[in-house]
């Protein structure tokens, strides 16, 4: 099984602050081919999205005949190690996937400014959220189009509670009370130790900041870490509560855990999971119905969850750079971004409401998704290390002292302390 670790995103990536000498350093892995195609290169690290982006490509390349396009999947592990030496060899590929990274890609001038492309070919940037495309904006210049937005919801599995014979279902306007106590009737029904009633991210950037903001606060404030208030010991107490309960499985089981897979074999009865797993349960050999979504449940009347954004950018190095456009402007597009869910990539950051059905209807398995959706996505707000990139490298930090509380060997004002220092330390 994955790591919980997945949930992550991509942690953490080498620092590129480097400069790319790009009159020195020649040109991309794009190249022509005998058969006069141009030949372009793509990079993503999600092997759960490579259907859907080979789809889309293969839509693209059924609308430009005379462009092909390999796509590259390479680990999430060694993505930014593999790019960052492509780069410098004054190599790569024209389009890839980038982060909140992309400002240190930027800063190398490894990235191509798409402000002309933009503006020539018509798209429109209001077609995707605001929050997402400022993200990839640096001194006025936009370097990336969005690919996705993440979406958090609450799955379960009737079949579950029906074996268990528990009719107290998670319902659209739950509360984290309402959760806690469904939990527990699950715990006292099950009866092999390796089961447990649900999974909540224990993680700092996916589980204890999210209920620091449901509580009304944040985790940074003032360019400082924040988390020594008394909605960050809450926050804590609360996830350490779940555990200790027995109620999620604990922090030291969870190296080699799977949300997804738990909830397909009924080993959990519900869960936190993210839009970019749902493909996972799409594709899983369950009657349809068998699993179902609804949102989070509500802390202080909040639902406020994580989110983030990957975008398609340009190798400022390439040297087919109009095809490379034309990949990046239909890959994003209503058809593109259609494909791409009905492949089974994630949620699409194109807003138009026809990429949104098909996003639905290509996991019309998972009953009450839509539903499930629509408070999350107005409740969302940026990830930590997509707001700060400048913290990414020190999570790991962090995610172990999330780990040294959980199993009791710091106490929740130590390790508020520790947090806030390293985040602290980071955004000098």
């Amino acid at each position: 099984m994955r790591s919980s670790t997945r949930f992550k995103r991509v942690a953490g990536c080498t620092a590129v602050a480097m400069s790319f000498v790009l009159a020195v350093a020649g040109c991309s892995s794009s190249s022509s081919s005998s058969d006069g195609k141009t030949k372009l290169s793509l990079m993503m690290w999600d092997p759960e999205q490579q259907a859907g982006v080979q789809k889309a490509v293969d839509g693209f390349e059924k609308a430009n005949p005379d462009i092909a396009v390999d796509v590259q999947m390479v680990p999430q592990a060694q993505y930014f190690t593999k790019l960052d030496a492509s780069l410098q060899a004054g190599e790569g590929p024209d389009v890839m996937w980038q982060s909140s990274s992309a400002s240190q890609y930027v800063k190398g001038g490894a990235l191509e400014p798409l402000d002309s492309y933009i503006k020539q070919s018509g798209l429109k940037l209001s077609d995707y959220p605001a929050k997402l495309t400022n993200l990839y904006k640096f001194d006025g210049k936009q370097y990336g189009v969005p690919k996705d937005e993440d979406v958090w919801s609450f799955i379960y599995n009737t079949a579950v509670f029906k074996k268990l014979g528990i009719t107290d279902v998670p319902k659209n306007d739950w509360t984290w009370d309402d959760m806690v106590r469904i939990a527990t009737e699950i715990k006292a029904k099950q009866t092999s130790s390796a089961d447990y009633p649900m999974y909540y991210n224990t993680t700092f950037n996916n589980g204890a900041a999210g209920i620091v903001h449901q509580l009304g606060s944040t985790v940074v404030k003032d360019n400082r870490g924040n988390m020594a208030s008394p909605q960050g010991t809450e926050a804590l107490e609360r996830i350490k509560k779940l555990q200790d309960d027995k109620l999620i499985p604990p922090v030291k089981d969870s190296a080699d855990f799977s949300v997804t897979s738990a909830l397909v074999s009924g080993t959990i009865a519900m869960g936190a999971v993210p839009s970019y797993f749902l493909s996972d349960l799409t594709k899983a050999s369950l009657p349809s119905g068998t699993l179902h979504a609804v949102p989070v449940p509500s802390v202080n009347g909040s639902r406020a969850t994580d989110t983030n954004g990957l975008v398609y950018t340009m190798n400022a190095q390439s040297s087919h750079k109009d095809a490379a456009w034309k990949l990046i402007q239909y890959l994003t597009s209503d058809e593109g971004a259609t494909l791409h869910v009905e492949g089974g990539a994630g949620f699409a950051a194109n807003t138009s409401s026809s990429v949104e059905d098909a996003y639905y209807k290509a996991n019309s398995m998972i009953t009450g998704l839509k539903e499930a959706y629509q408070p999350m996505l107005a409740d969302s707000y940026l990830r930590t290390t997509t707001q700060y990139p400048a913290t990414r490298p020190n999570f790991p930090e962090i995610e172990s002292a999330m780990g040294d509380y959980l199993a009791g060997s710091i106490s929740a004002p130590d390790v508020e302390k520790k947090i806030d220092s390293i985040l602290t330390d980071a955004l000098k």
